[in-house]
């Protein structure tokens, strides 16, 4: 349920978790916007994401709005998304 996936977890100080797998566009982009929006600067946000149009298009808008992100593929379905907040 979409309801479930909209809480961000801290895992550590300044580390963050979003879980969109299982979701397809435009919710993981949505998501991914609404938990960059809640953070601080310097903070990091960890996105796990199932969804390969999302990993293709996801990382070039937030790197047009500023941010830096490194993508890492976990396994065949599932990729590990690093967003840093510098703003």
């Amino acid at each position: 349920m979409i309801k479930d996936k909209l809480r961000v977890e801290k895992v550590s100080e300044g580390l963050y978790r979003l879980d969109t797998r299982g979701l397809v566009c435009p919710y993981p982009q949505l998501l991914v916007i609404r938990a960059l929006n809640s953070l601080s600067s310097n903070d990091v946000l960890e996105v796990l994401i199932d969804n390969p149009p999302s990993v293709r298009d996801i990382p070039p808008i937030l790197e047009e709005r500023g941010y830096k992100v490194d993508v890492i593929q976990l396994d065949n379905i599932t990729w590990k998304m690093l967003v840093r907040i510098s703003k």
